[in-house]
């Protein structure tokens, strides 16, 4: 499983039980990328964005929390992949499905579309060599130095 997004908050607490499961079973995969709460820029960026943006750091650093505690408790994710660029998309991939959701260029609140793809289309062959790129321009940490990213970025 590999999951980009912002923070996700109602998503993660719609699918804990399930996720939880998923990383119980033996051969069980999960990346994590998380913006960069240490990229003030960024933050700033998204603050400005969106109806909950005072609220985007707080939510975002308990995102780190939420995936600290599942690599404590499951030894899953290894790493968290924060990145610093400015999203235009989430992803939520599951073996060779996955599921994008676009981000609005404005900060009116509208219904978003999301897309079901499957890895071998087109679309699925663009998100495999993004998730490859962010690789390379994200920040990689250990789940449990993700208190410290907090502590860093707190002012």
């Amino acid at each position: 499983m590999a999951l980009y997004f912002i923070h996700s908050r109602r998503w993660r607490e719609n699918h804990d039980a399930a996720i939880k499961a998923f990383l119980g079973r033996a051969g069980t995969t999960l990346e994590a990328f998380l913006p960069d709460l240490e990229s003030h820029e960024l933050m700033f960026s998204l603050g400005k964005h969106f109806e909950d943006g005072p609220l985007i750091p707080s939510l975002v650093a308990d995102a780190y929390r939420y995936f600290a505690r599942l690599a404590r408790d499951f030894g899953k994710p290894t790493q968290v992949w924060l990145f610093g660029r400015y999203p235009t998309y989430s992803f939520y991939k599951f073996d060779q499905r996955a599921v994008m959701a676009l981000y609005s260029n404005t900060s009116a609140k509208k219904e978003l579309p999301a897309f079901e793809i499957t890895m071998d289309s087109i679309l699925g062959k663009f998100l495999a060599a993004d998730m490859e790129d962010l690789k390379k321009e994200c920040r990689k940490r250990a789940p449990l130095d993700l208190e410290t990213v907090i502590g860093n970025a707190t002012p």
